[in-house]
């Protein structure tokens, strides 16, 4: 479990210098949480109070239509931050659902005990700006894509972003995250192969 706190405190120091001390705060408001793979660990329309860090895993993150359609918003991995962010800011139930595409461990903390930690040392409030605005970047880019580019070039822009994770997403998960059929998405693979 050490090397898992090691890598999550050696990722946020990528992102934002963070004291020892500050650290060890940190630590102890946070869960080590376990998903199994096709769990979910948030649901449509249920409230949520936390925030993670991946650890291990990967999950997806999708929109369910009441005909029982899904569309896939977002894919998270290994040092990434995942939650219902919007949600959290409102203080509604989510507005998607967030499943465990592989077996999956997170390190989760109360998104009031993350906003508290801002008054505490600036290093908090420099880390939570810089993930919103990672967030925002890459909402803008996602936005562009699809209103710009063909869904060929959306895949390639896929394979650049998700690359190494593309055998651990079903096919079906990835044509609903660009817009497309299954079928489609065959067709442009044989295309490029």
């Amino acid at each position: 479990m050490d090397s898992i706190w090691e890598s999550a405190y050696a990722r946020l120091q990528q992102i934002a210098p963070i004291p020892e001390n500050e650290w060890e705060a940190f630590r102890k408001l946070c869960s080590i949480q376990t998903v199994a793979k096709n769990a979910h660990w948030v649901r449509e329309n249920e409230p949520v109070d936390a925030i993670a860090f991946c650890a291990k895993g990967l999950f997806r993150l999708y929109y369910a239509t009441p005909d029982g359609g899904e569309f896939n918003k977002s894919f998270c991995s290994a040092h990434d931050f995942v939650a219902s962010y919007g949600a959290l800011l409102a203080g509604s139930p989510s507005h998607f659902s967030i499943q465990a595409l592989a077996d999956s461990l997170l390190l989760t903390v109360r998104y009031s005990d993350f906003r508290a930690l801002y008054d505490r040392h600036p290093c908090w409030e420099r880390l939570g700006r810089i993930l919103v605005e990672q967030l925002y970047m890459k909402k803008e880019l996602r936005e562009r894509e699809f209103l710009l580019l063909s869904a060929e070039a959306r895949y390639l822009k896929f394979l650049e972003r998700y690359g190494p994770l593309e055998t651990l997403i079903p096919q079906y998960h990835v044509a609903s995250y660009l817009g497309i059929t299954p079928v489609a998405l065959s067709r442009i693979r044989r295309k490029l192969t």
